[in-house]
């Protein structure tokens, strides 16, 4: 038996069949402004200008943070810029 953590009543309860814990594999993903494959704030345009050059559209923030829509994108741009994608974490 498999048991997840409720939050509401802080004790592990039993999950259901078929039931899975948080927004792993539910094919759900909300964008993320990636901090760790930013840039400084003054080479944000930079970047910018390197994904259009590479026929990519994706949002750099002002602060140099690359915002990706989705598992795929993210992944692809890192490879893009030599970013070896190891442990799936921003």
């Amino acid at each position: 038996m498999r048991y997840r953590l409720d939050k509401v009543k802080m004790a592990l309860v039993p999950m259901l069949p078929g039931e899975r814990v948080g927004d792993r594999g539910t094919g759900e993903f909300k964008p993320i402004a990636c901090v760790a494959s930013g840039v400084n704030p003054e080479q944000a345009q930079e970047l910018r200008d390197f994904y259009a050059m590479h026929g990519e559209s994706v949002e750099v923030t002002n602060e140099g943070d690359p915002v990706y829509t989705s598992m795929r994108q993210r992944r692809r741009l890192l490879k893009l810029r030599g970013f070896h994608d190891r442990s799936a974490f921003c």
